[in-house]
């Protein structure tokens, strides 16, 4: 298990008001450098959570910067998949869906916000979040894209920067992302 912030995660019995069943919400400071406000707008979209339930346990204070922790938040954004991943011999699917691959769709969105590379996929999630669009539904239509890239990767195509930018681009444009 990830340390948090150099000590191990903290526990705490009671759930703290957030998501539904999820971890809670808390502001950050901004990240240095660029456009603070922006840099903080897109890593608090990114990861709007510190603290988080997975199973009986709750950590509290996990650091969204630290990669191994905001694996831990994304996972406790994902309760319906704590026991098949407790299961290291699970190997099914879970209403349709695997959840190790769901989780690693949501990480490649997730840490590609939280660098703001490329770009383009905060400028598109921003777009479709002032449409009015659910957040945990705008990384799921950029993950449906990720998915096509990874999936040519698997084939031995090269990256296609070019069209994964354009996909991007017409997100949603159609009104529909879901």
């Amino acid at each position: 298990m990830p340390k948090s912030r150099g000590r191990k995660p903290s526990k705490r019995s009671k759930r703290q008001p957030g998501r539904p069943g999820g971890p809670a919400v808390v502001a950050r400071p901004a990240p240095v450098g660029g456009d603070l406000d922006d840099a903080a707008e897109r890593r608090l979209f990114a990861m709007p959570y510190v603290d988080v339930r997975i199973g009986d346990e709750d950590f509290v204070d996990l650091d969204p910067d630290s990669e191994d922790e905001r694996s831990l938040l994304i996972q406790g954004e994902h309760p319906e998949y704590h026991d098949a991943l407790e299961d290291p011999d699970f190997e099914g699917e879970i209403d349709g869906v695997n959840p190790r691959l769901h989780l690693v769709m949501h990480e490649i969105v997730v840490n590609q916000l939280w660098a703001n590379d490329p770009p383009e996929v905060w400028e598109t999630a921003r777009r479709l979040r002032d449409a009015g669009e659910d957040r945990h539904d705008i990384l799921h239509a950029i993950g449906r894209l990720v998915v096509g890239h990874v999936h040519a990767a698997l084939r031995n195509e090269p990256y296609d920067l070019d069209l994964y930018r354009s996909q991007l681009d017409q997100l949603g444009r159609d009104g529909l992302i879901s």
